[in-house]
């Protein structure tokens, strides 16, 4: 689906999002987070977050990965795999565009934070029925190893996926 038209303009927050993907008992699996506060609470997400100030989105995805799982990645070892973008057409201020990185390996013990339960899943039973309506779209492709930009665009509901656009990367 392609966007025209589209009028909304607005000013993105950057942000991080890291996407975990090892071997665990025979079956390639995702680390995924349960929220438990703020935007999104009780959904199933990406571990990430806002940059800060001054802060690479590389630099944003190590600090927040670690802030929201007790994992530590490394910076140079995450792939970047896709942006992106977000557009709530009736919450401008919620607009995001996603840096979202692939790491293969982390140190230390899954622990939960005051904003995310750590919780892994089979990347062949991912739980889209808990996530966000747009993430059953993307976020196999972002498992299977695709690199792509995500236009996503929200309805009013803030909810439902009104558009979404995928370009693939060379």
């Amino acid at each position: 689906m392609t966007m025209s038209g589209n009028s909304h303009s607005s000013n993105p927050r950057p942000v991080a999002l890291v996407a975990l993907l090892a071997e665990r008992d025979g079956n390639a699996q995702i680390l995924l987070g349960r929220k438990l506060r703020g935007f999104g609470q009780g959904k199933i997400v990406l571990p990430g977050g806002k940059n800060e100030p001054g802060e690479s989105s590389r630099q944003a995805a190590v600090r927040e990965f670690f802030e929201e799982t007790g994992l530590r990645v490394s910076g140079p070892d995450l792939q970047l795999a896709a942006r992106i973008e977000f557009r709530f057409s009736s919450l401008p201020a919620a607009d995001m565009d996603c840096m979202t990185f692939i790491a293969r390996s982390a140190e230390g013990q899954a622990a939960s934070s005051d904003e995310l339960e750590p919780l892994w899943f089979r990347i062949d039973q991912l739980p889209v029925d808990q996530m966000w309506q747009d993430s059953k779209t993307w976020l196999p492709q972002l498992a299977a190893g695709q690199r792509f930009t995500a236009r996503i665009v929200l309805a009013s509901d803030n909810i439902s996926v009104q558009t979404i656009d995928f370009d693939p990367w060379d």
